[in-house]
């Protein structure tokens, strides 16, 4: 009967009384530079929301160009790069200048980023 499919089905419809009855942020850690804190009572795409949200309101800075000398690992020079150009650079994009095609580098117009590492192997164990 009608009744009965509607009774089995569950509704994850927004409520804002609920929401407000039930969410709770709970602090930490706590600095100058960084905040902890865990969301409780939160649907999982809401809080993605806000972690975007947040992310968005960060000043950061990106990779946008990467030269390998000597890449041993099983990771494509371009598929290292494109995942390199994910990672956020802690970095004020206000501190610096928009770098021209034809100006040089400069302190005031780049970050430069040296990557060194060696991956050896000893018995089953992996070390960096």
């Amino acid at each position: 009967t009608k009744s009965s499919v509607h009774s089995s089905l569950q509704t994850d419809a927004f409520s804002m009384p609920r929401f407000k009855e039930e969410f709770n942020v709970d602090v930490l850690a706590k600095d100058e530079e960084s905040l902890q804190f865990r969301m409780v009572g939160i649907d999982p795409a809401l809080a993605n929301a806000f972690r975007r949200i947040l992310i968005a309101e960060v000043p950061t800075m990106a990779i946008e160009k990467v030269h390998f000398v000597n890449n041993t690992s099983v990771i494509q020079d371009e598929v290292l790069a494109h995942r390199l150009g994910l990672v956020p650079v802690r970095a004020d994009p206000r501190l610096f200048e928009f770098k021209g095609t034809e100006e040089d580098h400069h302190e005031k117009n780049t970050i430069v980023l040296r990557l060194k590492i060696e991956c050896t192997q000893n018995g089953d164990e992996v070390m960096n």
